[in-house]
């Protein structure tokens, strides 16, 4: 069971995560000693070349040649030597040309450990466009993970990517790389920065500003404030938590109350029932109108006396 979760595992990736300048169903044997598979590498530049390839199930198409070059500033290049114009079958292995990348992370349950890989950029390209002597250039292009500062992430913000910079595992991210599983698990897509830098956020009193004539032995020292994102985010889920409390505390009183009444109203010979015919609201006006009699008794008497 093992070797299956294993080859299952193993095909996932390689259907997910590759540079493929021609990937298919090719056999090294075949060729005998014409077929290579040469590479190249000076730190800068990565060069792989396959020479003379044949394919296991369409031998009788020709032989492949191409190379591909990855660069140390993040450039891809394809090139193409000798590429036979067949239509290339995927019965027994998949025909890709292009880049794709995802993520994997490993969820715990009691019993198995789960690998979820997340497929989040893919670029294929058209085959048809391949051909003899044809080349493919891919220029890097600045993606949020690539800034390491929150003002470049943040200024990049709109531009092709959702950048937002966390500043508890210093991170640029729009929440969908490499990086993803660190940035949920940190809690950056609740706690990241979308417009201000929390660094920016400070004040500087000098002291060399300020002549104190009658104070010379005072120091004043510099004031830096610094508020991160996060406490602004746990004081707004504080007081987030304390208003939705409140609210549910004052629904709660008001249903029991209505509760409450209804039941007293309908069971008159109950305690609440009882309570409600002593203190029911024409009770409370009849003895406001003795009292106004008595008042103006009196107050009549008062006057009568003066």
């Amino acid at each position: 069971m093992k070797i299956d979760r294993d080859l299952l595992y193993s095909a996932l990736v390689g259907s997910t995560q590759y540079i493929a300048p021609f990937m298919a169903n090719f056999d090294v044997f075949i060729g005998g000693n014409q077929s290579e598979i040469k590479y190249f590498d000076n730190s800068t530049h990565f060069i792989c070349t396959w020479k003379n390839l044949y394919l296991q199930d369409q031998q009788d198409v020709g032989a492949f040649t191409f190379q591909t070059i990855l660069q140390d500033t993040g450039n891809i290049y394809f090139n193409y030597i000798q590429i036979p114009q067949v239509k290339i079958s995927n019965l027994n292995h998949a025909h890709r040309i292009g880049l794709s990348d995802a993520y994997m992370s490993q969820h715990l349950t009691n019993e198995h450990i789960i690998r979820v890989i997340t497929l989040y950029d893919k670029l294929n390209l058209d085959k048809a466009k391949v051909k003899n002597g044809a080349s493919v250039i891919f220029s890097m292009e600045s993606t949020c993970n690539t800034f390491t500062d929150c003002k470049s992430c943040l200024a990049n913000r709109g531009k092709r990517y959702n950048c937002s910079w966390c500043d508890d595992i210093q991170k640029c991210s729009d929440g969908y790389d490499r990086s993803r599983h660190q940035w949920i698990r940190a809690q950056c897509h609740h706690l990241a920065s979308e417009n201000i830098c929390s660094n920016t956020i400070k004040d500087t009193f000098d002291t060399n500003r300020f002549l104190l004539s009658s104070l010379s032995d005072t120091h004043l020292n510099k004031i830096q404030p610094y508020v991160s994102s996060r406490k602004h985010s746990a004081l707004y889920t504080f007081r987030t938590i304390i208003v939705t409390l409140l609210i549910t505390i004052l629904i709660l009183s008001l249903i029991a109350f209505l509760a409450t009444f209804i039941y007293a109203y309908r069971h008159p010979t109950s305690p609440p029932g009882m309570w409600l015919l002593e203190h029911r609201p024409s009770n409370y006006i009849a003895r406001f109108k003795r009292f106004s009699d008595i008042t103006n008794d009196v107050s009549n008497t008062k006057q009568f006396i003066i």
